[in-house]
């Protein structure tokens, strides 16, 4: 492939050797799952978000459902989630039994609407999950301004967001919990499926560490509540922890891959997400509105450039969730996402001359070409 959508070699490969070395110590000591490094590694990412907590969970899939049911919600309960996103989001809340309600997204940063947000709140809501989809930060201040208004918890989906910061303060401490995934894609990415909690509550750090540990902490084997196997493996950590140094200066990487895009693709077809360079986006995906998306799938194919389709169906669209009743048309900008939606290469290692290769590629479908 010319270029491709996401080069995990230059992304993990230059940490290999000191990597190895850890694993060295690791088959030394026979601690594999929690144990040291990965309370080291809680430890050190709780400080960098500048936060009390971090709890280590396999999966951000698991972060997000844990952190539910940490935070009490079951039956009877409503959580507000975007229409666009990925199915775990709603998949996580109904797993608890409780109703997720969709909220339509805004059509530049693709997150939830807060004012329609606002206006999807009920006596039955008990908690929103506010993502920063892509590496956009959603309109965090005023959603928290709104849930404590009505006594809503906030779950921060930080999926694609690690490391982004508003006002100087990092995205996963606003809300009560922040659930955060180490899917290797992931701007802080591992070698196979991992995830945290952050938290500034000492009770609600301890409820996921229960939850993580089939409902029991300690060594007694005594259960006070029903939970999960959902451990951070330190495997994963350890690796985690070594990237974590990295972030930042990842992120900026991917900023100035940004920056080039929207120049590039300025006076074209490609209408382009807000640039901003204040690491509100940390661009974990670059992700363009096209005429003709899926026609233009099939040219970047043929050119051998990498891409995503996120996401080609929206969330009350999915069979999995026609019983809530969702028609066709109920969210326009989230189907209209679905449609235009495609996210080009943009991770660290990407040279100007390959998103040069990109951007000519794609503006060369409209008939155009890089000035």
């Amino acid at each position: 492939m010319a270029v491709p959508y996401v080069n995990l070699n230059a992304v993990n490969g230059h940490f290999f050797d000191e990597y190895t070395e850890e694993l060295k110590k690791m088959f030394d000591e026979g601690q594999f799952v929690l144990g040291p490094v990965v309370q080291k590694f809680e430890e050190q990412f709780a400080r960098y978000v500048g936060i009390k907590h971090g709890v280590g969970v396999n999966s951000g899939t698991d972060a997000l459902m844990l952190s539910l049911a940490a935070a009490g919600i079951g039956p009877e309960d409503e959580v507000l989630c975007p229409a666009f996103t990925f199915g775990r989001c709603a998949d996580a809340i109904a797993r608890l039994g409780a109703t997720p309600v969709l909220v339509d997204v805004r059509p530049d940063t693709y997150c939830i609407d807060a004012d329609l947000m606002m206006a999807s709140i009920t006596s039955r809501t008990k908690a929103l999950v506010a993502v920063h989809l892509f590496g956009n930060a959603c309109e965090i201040d005023r959603i928290c301004t709104v849930a404590r208004t009505y006594s809503v918890a906030v779950m921060e989906d930080m999926r694609h967001a690690a490391g982004a910061r508003v006002n100087g303060r990092r995205l996963g401490s606003f809300g009560q919990f922040g659930c955060f995934s180490f899917y290797p894609t992931r701007t802080l990415g591992g070698i196979g499926d991992g995830g945290l909690v952050t938290t500034g509550d000492e009770k609600n750090a301890e409820s996921i560490r229960r939850l993580r540990e089939h409902g029991r902490l300690g060594g007694k084997g005594e259960h006070d509540m029903v939970g999960y196997n959902s451990r951070l493996d330190a495997i994963q950590a350890a690796l985690l922890s070594l990237k974590l140094q990295d972030l930042d200066e990842n992120n900026w990487e991917r900023v100035e891959n940004a920056r080039l895009y929207t120049q590039l693709f300025k006076g074209s077809p490609v209408q382009t997400p807000p640039f901003k360079d204040d690491l509100s986006a940390v661009y974990n995906m670059y992700t363009v509105l096209v005429p003709e998306r899926d026609k233009l799938a099939v040219h970047l194919t043929e050119k051998g450039i990498g891409f995503g389709i996120y996401y080609p169906t929206p969330l009350h669209m999915h069979p999995a969730f026609e019983y809530l009743g969702y028609k066709q048309g109920a969210f326009p900008v989230s189907e209209d996402l679905s449609k235009r939606a495609i996210s080009l290469p943009i991770a660290p290692g990407l040279k100007k001359k390959q998103i040069n290769e990109v951007a000519n590629a794609v503006l060369s479908f409209y008939g155009a070409s890089v000035s």
